[in-house]
C-alpha cells in the first residue's frame, strides 16, 4: 500500500488500530525518518481516548518503553534502536509486554529471535519525501479477516 502524505499514515493507523485484537504484537520497521513514530503515535492515539495519556507521544528512543494505558487497552510502545544485544530485553520486561496487551515494536528487526510466532510485521519504506510504501505481514494466526484490507 503507498500513502503519499502524513495524513494518509494517520488514517491507515486508525484503521489498523480498529481492526485488530486486545492482544497483539505489531512490529514497526524501517529506516530513520520512515514513519514508525508517526504510524505509532496515530496508533495509539486511536486506541487511547484520555487526551492527558496521548497528548504527547514521543519516540520511546531514549526511554526504550513508554507504557499507555486506560480503562480498554494497555499499550506497550517498544524501541529497539539504541538496544546492543537481546539481553537487555529481559530488563525492560518484554517477555510479560508481549503476551499482555497491545505490544508496538520499533526497528523490530534488530532482534528477529525475540519475536513472538504469532506477530503483525509492518515495513515502512520511505519512497521520497511524502511517499511511502506500508506492507503488513501476518505470522502465525494474526491473519483475520478484519485486516483484508492490509494486503489491497
Amino acid at each position: 500500500m503507498i500513502v503519499l502524505k502524513e495524513e494518509d499514515t494517520r488514517k491507515t493507523a486508525i484503521r489498523f488500530a480498529k481492526s485488530i485484537s486486545k492482544n497483539c504484537v505489531v512490529c514497526l520497521n524501517g529506516d530513520l525518518g520512515a514513519g514508525k513514530t508517526t504510524f505509532s503515535r496515530y496508533f495509539i492515539q486511536a486506541l487511547i481516548k484520555d487526551k492527558k495519556v496521548t497528548g504527547e507521544i514521543p519516540s520511546p528512543t531514549f526511554s526504550l518503553l513508554q507504557t499507555y494505558k486506560d480503562k480498554n487497552f494497555i499499550i506497550n510502545h517498544y524501541d529497539f534502536y539504541r538496544l546492543e544485544n537481546s539481553d537487555e530485553l529481559i530488563e525492560l520486561d518484554y517477555g510479560n509486554s508481549i503476551s499482555t496487551g497491545i505490544c508496538i515494536i520499533e526497528w523490530a528487526n534488530k532482534f528477529p529471535m525475540a519475536l513472538p510466532n504469532n506477530r503483525i510485521e509492518i515495513n515502512i519504506d520511505l519512497i521520497n519525501k511524502d511517499k511511502r510504501s506500508v506492507n503488513f505481514i501476518f505470522f502465525g494466526n494474526t491473519a483475520k479477516k478484519e485486516l483484508e484490507w492490509c494486503q489491497e
